[in-house]
């Protein structure tokens, strides 16, 4: 079983990874479909290796202690990449495209866009305050304290939230930073003091914004995006070598300090080896689950954790995340705390439709992405269009560590394309700049 599990452990990434390379998809350039790819890998795979030999005690006596389990996981993850990668194969030979369009080596800062950005930080600060009035407790601010209650205080400002927290979120967090990674951008191509001082003034909010909730990841994800920026704003898109050094120590020296003060790890090496099983563990161990939910516990769904707006498709109103959580951990719903337990895109689709869900999703996932990745490459180089693209990236890279049904009916995305196409249009003359020329 071992010798199994190693051989396909082995094989099935090496191959995914031969295929982006002989396709044109290189590692070291910024692009959807490769970031995601490595995501996908990172985070819903190689964790696996651990677990199947029992190395990673923390999750181990949390209850993945079955290497049969392991063993599924790993082959699903498997598939999924392999399958992800040849759909955006199959989308790029359709469309007779290279498969890294984006080139940027002509930039230019309009002052216009400039103007809106600055308005559109106004508005995600504006936000971020009227958000604070509604809270009666901070978790960072508990885990500062030294009180106890950060979980109860996070879940009051994220899921348990007594209003929309959506649409906050997407203002004083997601719109934030494709400001702040704007910002950063015109700051790195025209080097004006003015761009550097709107660029710490977003970003301080923004960081501020991440971590109020006490949540660690989300901060690490935006020091990415930044890097992402810098090699696209001085590196025309390559990642420089050495800088993936550098944005790795910060990553983890960040990410660590936040462990630190939300009281979750003592020291630096308690806080590295949660980081370590977190990132590595954090979004199989709930694959894992899934498949112990699914079909035993609750049949498969059918679509039945698709989005339903206004209850108007015959299916919806299952949250998989939350029930598989209350299945897991009975006693969370008796804190007051509703839990989550979000994983890589392949278990929603399990959960959905079984075997057939793995095969088929993964494939789509990699073809449209690619659509995705290549028409918005045609739009001319600009400070908003690389803060949007990092953002997209981001965005859909979260398919490692969530569900797919989000990204059906996906409002984020929808209302920030919008902001992006209406700024790129006011500040053309209402036209959209496309590499060499423009349309209306």
């Amino acid at each position: 079983m071992s010798l199994i599990f190693l051989s396909y452990f082995f094989a099935l990434p090496a191959l995914a990874l031969i295929l982006l390379q002989i396709s044109g998809f290189s590692l070291l350039r910024l692009g959807l479909i490769q970031f995601v790819t490595i995501r996908l890998l990172v985070f819903s795979f190689i964790g696996t290796l651990p677990l199947f030999f029992g190395l990673d005690r923390r999750r181990l006596n949390s209850g993945v202690d079955d290497p049969n389990l392991v063993l599924q996981v790993m082959l699903f993850s498997g598939a999924t990449i392999l399958l992800f990668v040849i759909g955006a194969m199959f989308a790029r030979n359709i469309l007779k495209s290279p498969a890294i369009a984006n080139s940027f080596t002509e930039f230019s800062v309009n002052k216009t866009e400039s103007m809106f950005l600055v308005l559109l930080l106004m508005i995600s600060i504006s936000v971020l305050m009227l958000y604070l009035s509604q809270l009666s407790d901070v978790a960072i601010l508990v885990a500062l304290a030294g009180d106890a209650g950060v979980a109860e205080a996070r879940s009051s400002m994220t899921n348990n939230f007594q209003g929309k927290y959506h649409w906050y979120n997407l203002f004083m967090i997601e719109l934030a930073k494709i400001v702040s990674f704007s910002f950063f951008c015109a700051f790195l191509i025209i080097k004006r003091k003015l761009f550097l001082i709107l660029f710490l003034i977003s970003f301080l909010a923004l960081v501020f914004s991440l971590t109020m909730s006490a949540q660690k990841g989300p901060l690490a994800w935006t020091l990415i995006g930044l890097f992402m920026v810098y090699a696209a704003s001085r590196h025309r898109g390559r990642y420089p070598v050495r800088g993936l050094f550098i944005v790795g120590l910060t990553v983890f020296l960040a990410t660590s300090a936040m462990y630190i003060v939300t009281g979750s790890q003592d020291d630096l090496i308690g806080a590295g080896a949660s980081i370590v099983s977190r990132s590595f563990a954090g979004s199989i161990q709930p694959a894992y689950h899934y498949l112990q939910f699914f079909p035993k516990v609750q049949g498969f769904l059918m679509g039945g954790s698709f989005p339903n707006p206004g209850g108007f498709f015959p299916w919806g109103g299952y949250s998989i995340t939350v029930e598989v959580m209350n299945w897991f951990d009975p006693t969370l719903a008796d804190r007051g705390i509703v839990g989550s337990m979000p994983t890589v895109f392949w278990g929603e689709a399990y959960a959905n439709f079984g075997y057939l869900g793995i095969v088929i999703v993964p494939f789509f996932a990699g073809f449209l992405l690619f659509f995705i990745d290549r028409y918005f490459s045609k739009i001319r180089d600009a400070p908003i269009k690389v803060g949007f693209y990092v953002w997209m990236i981001l965005h859909y890279s979260k398919l490692a560590q969530t569900g797919f049904s989000g990204y059906l009916i996906d409002l984020n995305m929808l209302v920030l394309l919008t902001i992006f196409l209406f700024v790129i249009l006011a500040s053309n003359r209402m036209k959209i700049a496309i590499q060499g020329k423009s349309i209306e």
